[in-house]
């Protein structure tokens, strides 16, 4: 059984303040610091709640965890951060924010497979 709904919201949002502030450093100011703070981390809890869960579904399939499974896992990160992307783009706009300021959607991808291996990393580090 997967781990409670309220462990998830808080470890995604605690990642996504790190990875909100690192996006604060790179993408283009719009308004007051907190304003944009807000936009950032909320671009950042997309890819850390949402790829949590994609992450939970990917597992679900059968033998994801041996021969070709693995490759397959990579690549719905690499899909699924594609679709992060796009969410995150939604929002943005409806902030009254330009898109422009985004990377290409592609970037999305990479994001989530490089988050996704941190992650699996940390968890096998700690002993999860």
């Amino acid at each position: 059984m997967g781990e409670p709904f309220l462990k998830t919201v808080t470890r995604s949002t605690l990642v996504a303040v790190v990875l909100g502030l690192a996006f604060l450093v790179v993408l283009p100011r719009h308004a007051s610091l907190p304003s944009d703070f807000v936009d950032a981390f909320t671009v950042a809890f997309c890819f850390t709640f949402l790829g949590h869960y994609l992450d939970r579904l990917l597992l679900a399939l059968p033998g994801i965890r041996t021969g070709a499974g693995p490759v397959v896992r990579v690549a719905g990160w690499f899909a699924g951060g594609l679709w992060c992307a796009v969410i995150a783009r939604w929002l943005w706009t409806q902030y009254g924010r330009d898109v422009t300021d985004l990377p290409a959607l592609v970037w999305g991808g990479v994001l989530l497979v490089v988050l996704e291996f941190v992650v699996r990393r940390r968890a096998a580090d700690s002993g999860q």
